[in-house]
């Protein structure tokens, strides 16, 4: 039988959302258009693809062998398109990657350099996205790359490590009475003021959702937009502070301050590269990803 692109793409939003109503917006089409679309592809393939309840809709059997297919059938026609367009002008490819804003901050400038220096005729286009929407890309085949925090819910997609990156606490020297480098619990400073990092920062929101967790909410003294700005302020005594531990490489040089790592699980954040298909990738994208996770191999 013949297949509609448009339906095709319809199928895949409306899996990626759980929801025809999603789908439909996300595909610009009304919602009674969507609904009939779906069904005319489930009468001419003689089987159910989704099933309905009242929450939204999942995919049958059928329905997740039609979104496998379906993916790499329009993954392979845009790459097909960037290849094209890429042999017009010189041959040069792009690769699409994402990444959350530790990556971005603190772990990307080397080996993108590298590989850039070492493929002159692939572009690399990165976006700054939080992890939970990275992995929504991906599965939504929006990017071809992501690099994000490892978290339960990434069914769908395949990793390599990238990069640990814990979290860990910043004071001015002496204020916890503790030695520097000396481990604390998260729960011991539920009553100390914060400095915090802006609203809405995927970090922040990670740090706040665990005071949460015990019934409280941080005392944040004042909210900035960088690692480097709450450092200062921490060195100055305002607060202390929950930050990459790798961005106080760039961040704490010349400041007085004090390093804990904390006890606690959630503080451990492993940085993972992903995508829906290692073996599905363009070449110039798998280079990527050789060069990304090649890093991690040299730095062990």
């Amino acid at each position: 039988m013949r297949y509609d692109l448009l339906d095709l793409r319809l199928f895949l939003h409306v899996v990626a959302a759980r929801s025809i109503t999603l789908g439909a917006e996300r595909s610009h089409l009304a919602l009674p258009s969507a609904s009939a679309r779906i069904k005319a592809l489930e009468d001419s393939l003689g089987t159910p693809l989704l099933i309905r309840h009242a929450r939204g809709v999942r995919p049958t059997p059928a329905g997740l062998t039609l979104e496998r297919h379906a993916r790499a059938i329009l993954q392979r026609l845009e790459d097909m398109d960037q290849d094209l367009a890429g042999a017009e002008a010189d041959s040069r490819t792009r690769v699409r990657l994402l990444a959350n804003g530790a990556a971005v901050m603190e772990h990307l400038d080397a080996p993108l350099a590298d590989f850039l220096q070492a493929q002159p005729r692939v572009d690399v286009d990165v976006e700054e996205l939080p992890s939970p929407r990275i992995v929504l890309a991906l599965r939504e085949g929006r990017a071809d790359l992501g690099i994000f925090v490892a978290a339960p819910g990434l069914e769908g997609l395949q990793v390599r490590p990238f990069r640990t990156d814990p979290l860990v606490l910043v004071t001015a020297p002496g204020r916890l009475r503790l030695e520097d480098g000396e481990a604390v619990d998260f729960a011991h400073l539920l009553e100390q003021p914060f400095v915090g990092l802006s609203r809405g920062n995927a970090l922040q929101l990670h740090v706040e959702a665990q005071a949460a967790q015990w019934g409280r909410e941080l005392a944040i003294r004042i909210r900035v937009p960088s690692a480097i700005q709450a450092c200062a302020l921490v060195a100055r005594g305002l607060g202390v502070a929950i930050l990459p531990a790798a961005s106080l490489l760039r961040a704490g040089p010349g400041l007085a301050l004090a390093r804990h790592p904390l006890k606690d699980a959630w503080a451990r954040r492993d940085l993972v590269v992903g995508c829906r298909d290692f073996a599905e990738l363009a070449p110039a994208a798998t280079a990527l990803l050789e060069a990304l996770v090649g890093e991690v191999a040299r730095q062990g």
